[in-house]
């Protein structure tokens, strides 16, 4: 077998391997144009760059952020990924304090040992007034990246932004998608034997994953209920860095 046809026959694995997300954000996209719509302004005004913590260099849809936005990101993570322009804990920014006009981040809060130190960090860095989005779970299974430390309720959520202005906190990601989450995981539990086989866990997660994602879809009709919170499988939260008080 040549070279050529065994890197195909690989890429067709990996296409048949693809598992779906147990999540059904119905809130992110227009959350992130709320965003990117105010960061236009920012950035055309300021000049600012806006940081992005622990996207993995990852950018967001072009139907959300424009492409200006996108340009002024700098991406922060704690490892080197293809468009990672700075390697740091977020909890530990490598920045002067007011240099950048705003700042995301989505599904990386779990994954931070001292997340108040990561948000009092990003407030720092910041310019008074900036505007700050984050998304972060509740009700989901672990997912090491390369940890995984917390949840947080909405309560919760409000307590972490305390120290900033305006917060306003919503469900991103609704109860169906928890359900989603919580079978999906005792699923390929009980088809692994809840045993740490790698392939038989891999070939339980394929099979868990494909038979329980139509769940997470019906959030496109709970998710936006006022108990949907109770169980939501995650929160997002808009909010300001707090101004100095004049005397």
């Amino acid at each position: 077998m040549n070279k050529r046809l065994r890197e195909w026959l690989r890429r067709q694995a990996v296409q048949m391997y693809r598992v779906p997300s147990p999540t059904y954000n119905h809130a992110s996209t227009r959350n992130l144009r709320r965003f990117g719509t105010e960061m236009f302004t920012r950035v055309r005004g300021d000049g600012l760059p806006i940081l992005n913590v622990g996207g993995g260099g990852r950018g967001f849809p072009a139907e959300t952020v424009d492409g200006v936005v996108q340009a002024a990101m700098l991406n922060v993570d704690v490892e080197q990924h293809q468009g990672v322009e700075c390697v740091a804990d977020a909890a530990r920014l490598p920045f002067a304090s007011g240099v950048f006009c705003g700042a995301v981040s989505t599904a990386v809060l779990e994954h931070v040992r001292r997340p108040d130190a990561a948000v009092a960090e990003v407030a720092r860095v910041c310019t008074p007034g900036s505007l700050v989005y984050i998304e972060v779970p509740f009700l989901q299974g672990f997912h090491a990246s390369p940890s995984d430390y917390q949840r947080y309720t909405s309560s919760g959520v409000a307590e972490m932004l305390r120290d900033f202005e305006n917060v306003e906190v919503g469900v991103c990601v609704g109860p169906s998608s928890a359900l989603s989450w919580v079978l999906r995981g005792y699923l390929k539990g009980l088809l692994s034997g809840f045993g740490r086989d790698n392939l038989r866990e891999r070939l339980a997660e394929f099979v868990a994953a494909w038979l329980t994602v139509p769940i997470k879809f019906l959030d496109r009709i709970v998710a936006d209920r006022p108990a949907a919170e109770d169980l939501a499988s995650g929160f997002y939260a808009f909010a300001r860095v707090a101004r100095p008080n004049k005397t």
